[in-house]
């Protein structure tokens, strides 16, 4: 039979003392350990391709940079477009999917992803590098009340130093304030042609007004000059003080009636008329009701609604190529790794000095040392080996 030893409350307990200079034994291993982790930590932040980050920022535009859509509104008569109507516009088209599509194939990304990839699964590997593309771009809009002031922020990463500024500077932004000013261009457009067609309405409408008049004064002489043929009376048959009507009008005479007839009929060719234009009637006058509308008409038809100078938010901050990549962080990796390496010696320490005292309670078991004697830290590892 095996001896037996009457159990004791230390084999429960930890010995913080010993235990330390069984670690302090095995620091070869910790040191070896968290060497190895270490040197591990730098080659994985060094072979880490590095992440540049560019960011600009957006504001409201000013009332100069919106002075070339005011003036034409004001010629219009129509109210302004405010700042916020501006951006607004701006940050719609800043965010929409259509737009985002647009700079991932002109800048480029999308050739890149086609070159990378054959026919079979091009479209799914466009699709995956496109989300990509969205997750690498921020576009966050700032709060007034809780920023105090109202802008728009847009950060791209890029493993390219320089493309991650190209790509905000020379793709996106241009894109958004292309879209928005086509935009609000068309809305200009829009509301001139409305305006003009207004006016011809107008325009044809006193001029029809005109002619009806010239033709319906027209009849009214030839029957009365009819009536005053058929009566005999060549000269005025009233007293001059005698108000003539349209029923008394054949008094005045076949005479009078003849001239007065003879003047509306040329009455109609005396007048350019807008609305029936005739050859060689250019230097004719128009009619006086019709001037100031066609004065106006004209000044809208020279407006320039292309906006090609507006400028219908204020980068403030444009995109810089960065100085130092966001990612990776070199030193926290290297930091990392001495802290995990370290751990992992302790860790390896311990279930070495657990495995040496197993084998010691089983020496002890069967009587190969007194339950009185400690092992060395040599005596240890050389149980260890065995």
């Amino acid at each position: 039979m095996y001896p037996q030893y009457p159990h004791s409350m230390q084999d429960d307990e930890i010995d913080l003392f010993e235990l330390a200079s069984k670690l302090w034994a095995r620091k070869l291993t910790i040191a070896g350990l968290t060497a190895a982790v270490a040197i591990a930590a730098v080659i994985i932040a060094l072979i880490i391709p590095p992440t540049w980050q560019s960011e600009a920022r957006i504001y409201k535009a000013t009332s100069t940079e919106l002075a070339p859509l005011h003036s034409i509104q004001q010629q219009m008569g129509i109210a302004p477009t405010t700042s916020d109507e501006s951006f607004s516009v701006f940050n719609r088209y800043l965010n929409s999917p259509s737009t985002l599509r647009s700079v991932f194939e002109a800048s480029g990304l999308a050739m890149q992803a086609l070159e990378a990839s054959d026919s079979a699964n091009a479209d799914a590997l466009l699709a995956a590098n496109f989300k990509d593309f969205s997750k690498d771009l921020a576009i966050k809009r700032s709060d007034a009340k809780k920023d105090g002031d109202e802008y728009t922020n847009v950060s791209y990463e890029s493993n390219d130093q320089a493309f991650s500024a190209s790509l905000i500077n020379d793709y996106l932004l241009p894109a958004a304030q292309q879209r928005t000013v086509t935009e609000l261009s068309g809305s200009l457009s829009s509301a001139l042609a409305q305006q003009i067609s207004q006016i011809n309405r107008n325009i044809e409408t006193i001029e029809s007004k005109f002619v009806q008049t010239v033709n319906l004064d027209i009849m009214k002489s030839e029957q009365a000059l009819a009536l005053a043929q058929r009566g005999g009376i060549s000269t005025l048959s009233t007293d001059r003080f005698t108000r003539i009507t349209d029923e008394t009008l054949f008094q005045l005479g076949t005479n009078i009636l003849s001239k007065k007839l003879e003047q509306q009929r040329t009455l109609l060719d005396q007048y350019r008329l807008i609305s029936t234009p005739k050859a060689g009637d250019t230097d004719k006058p128009l009619l006086s009701e019709v001037i100031p509308l066609y004065l106006k008409l004209q000044n809208l038809k020279a407006l320039d609604t292309r906006l090609e100078n507006l400028k219908p938010v204020n980068i403030d901050e444009p995109a810089m190529v960065p100085a130092t990549p966001i990612k990776p962080k070199k030193t926290l990796i290297v930091a990392l790794g001495i802290v995990l390496g370290g751990m992992l010696g302790v860790f390896v320490a311990l279930i070495q000095i657990a495995i040496a005292n197993r084998k010691e309670k089983q020496r002890i078991n069967v009587g190969a040392i007194t339950p009185t004697q400690t092992l060395t830290p040599e005596q240890e590892m050389e149980a260890l080996r065995k």
